[in-house]
Order: C-alpha cells, then sequence, then structure tokens
C-alpha cells in the first residue's frame, strides 16, 4: 500500500497581506498528480488544512473540489484529521 502524508498546508494564508489562492490551487493540483502518478492507494492529510477556523468559500471550494478529484482516482483512502487552525464541523470523515 503507498500512502502519500501531508499536513500543515494552511489553505487561506496571506503572504504580506495578499492572498495566495493561486498557489493553493497549484499545490492542490500537483498533490493531485502525484497520486495519479505514483498510484497512491491512501492520503493522510493530518492537521492545519486550512489556516483559520472561518476559511473564505474560495479556498474551501479549493480544498472540497480537490477531494472530489481524488475521490475519482487510485486513491481508495483519505483520512483528515483536524488541527488547532481547523474547525471541527470542517472535517470530513475518513472514508475507506
Amino acid at each position: 500500500m503507498k500512502i502519500l502524508h501531508t499536513s500543515d498546508r494552511h489553505l487561506g494564508r496571506t503572504l504580506n497581506g495578499r492572498r495566495c489562492y493561486d498557489e493553493f490551487s497549484s499545490l492542490l493540483d500537483w498533490h493531485a498528480a502525484e497520486i495519479s502518478r505514483q498510484m497512491i492507494d491512501c492520503l493522510l492529510i493530518a492537521g492545519d488544512v486550512f489556516d483559520s477556523t472561518t476559511p473564505a468559500n474560495t479556498v474551501q471550494g479549493l480544498y472540497y473540489s480537490f477531494l472530489h478529484r481524488i475521490s475519482d482516482s487510485c486513491c481508495r483512502h483519505v483520512t483528515v484529521t483536524g488541527g488547532n487552525h481547523d474547525s471541527p464541523s470542517l472535517q470530513i470523515p475518513s472514508t475507506s
């Protein structure tokens, strides 16, 4: 079983007062491409998915679109755990 582990993405963080949506989108695109390229079976996202407990709708859309894309990939298992920056109401239960 191949596992891809990532954490502390802090989606929604600003850099010098600038929103970094293009960079977040590119990062998630890269993750999706690596999952396909390396035939990853399980994705483990360990904490701090978002940078705030109230992330902007744009950032949530990027994240949920990413999860939807990988649900159609070779990746059969996704586990997401929240971190201190994440809201419990935004977490998605693990899938198998």
